[in-house]
């Protein structure tokens, strides 16, 4: 059943095993013993993806059921145990997932050998209980009752470039000069891929700036690398330029001038009470997450903090 219940939530065999931690070939034969058992085809396969019959949307309400009754008694086990252990999937975009998280995560696994982390990294919306998730680190609020959003602070991108290009570059002393500029795209948000541009804002006043890129990824680390050798600006959140800032490899450019500025959240299921692995995820990683994005002020001056999380 609980194979079963991993086949319906991450629709692949493969993807149900990753989870599982056995092969693909384990969970097939799992819910083929569950179809003969009952008697009824539960899921018509095909080369990508599964579906669910009639009969197998049925049973996956139980299956769900029988998933939270064990976790139930995991944490009544632990409880009695007095121990923080067990495994912990924890969600998070790439750049935070690289930049941020992993070393709070290896800190943590440290202080708390019993923890099994898992750290998923993933770049779409993601529903916690829908796909099994304990914690989701997300740009996004939530209006669900059945979830927690913990405010962790804010991400606010500024301009950056080695210092060897602006040696060579045109004059940069307002946003309209970066018209004369090598521009390294970010294309995460969909609507830049079709009209490349910056929105600037300093004090209240804001540019909109047409750009025309010489490199696009809608990955931080493209562009990082990309500035550090020289061709060309990039908008990047602190986090991911501060090593290279003190290192000397980048310097801020248009002092005062962001783009974007957006919210960030720890989202879990709500519990109460909260299991002692929780309570110790909690403890660790939001105060640490809270500092680090805390560090959101103008490089270039040291401006203006962000918006307030509260």
């Amino acid at each position: 059943m609980l194979a079963f219940d991993a086949l319906v939530r991450r629709g692949s065999f493969t993807a149900a095993a990753e989870e599982l931690d056995c092969t693909k070939s384990r969970v097939s034969q799992l819910v083929k013993a569950l179809e003969k058992d009952l008697g009824s085809v539960l899921v018509l396969r095909n080369t990508r993806r599964v579906a669910l019959t009639e009969a197998g949307q049925r049973l996956a309400a139980h299956a769900r059921e029988l998933r939270g009754l064990l976790e139930r008694a995991r944490l009544d086990v632990n409880e009695t145990e007095g121990e923080v252990s067990g495994p912990l999937v924890i969600s998070s975009i790439t750049s935070f997932a690289q930049y941020l998280l992993a070393p709070i995560l290896a800190e943590l696994a440290v202080l708390q050998p019993g923890l099994q982390l898992k750290l998923q990294v993933e770049n779409r919306l993601q529903d916690p209980i829908a796909e099994g998730l304990d914690f989701c680190i997300r740009t996004r609020n939530v209006h669900d009752d059945a979830l927690v959003a913990k405010p962790l602070g804010f991400v606010r991108e500024w301009a950056f470039a080695s210092p060897d290009y602006l040696a060579k570059a045109p004059p940069l002393e307002a946003p309209d000069d970066l018209i004369h500029h090598r521009i390294l795209l970010d294309t995460s948000r969909p609507k830049l891929r079709d009209a490349p541009e910056w929105l600037l804002e300093k004090d209240g006043a804001q540019k909109l700036i047409r750009v025309q890129p010489v490199l696009s990824s809608h990955q931080y680390a493209p562009l990082l690398s990309g500035a550090i050798a020289g061709s060309g600006i990039a908008l990047l959140p602190p986090y991911v330029a501060a090593e290279h800032l003190k290192s000397g490899r980048l310097a801020p450019v248009l002092p005062g001038w962001s783009h974007d500025c957006w919210p960030v959240f720890l989202v879990y299921p709500y519990r109460h009470p909260l299991p002692r692995k929780y309570e110790a995820f909690i403890q660790h990683v939001v105060p640490r997450m809270r500092a680090l994005l805390e560090n959101s002020l103008d490089p270039g001056q040291g401006g203006a903090a962000a918006p307030s999380s509260e």
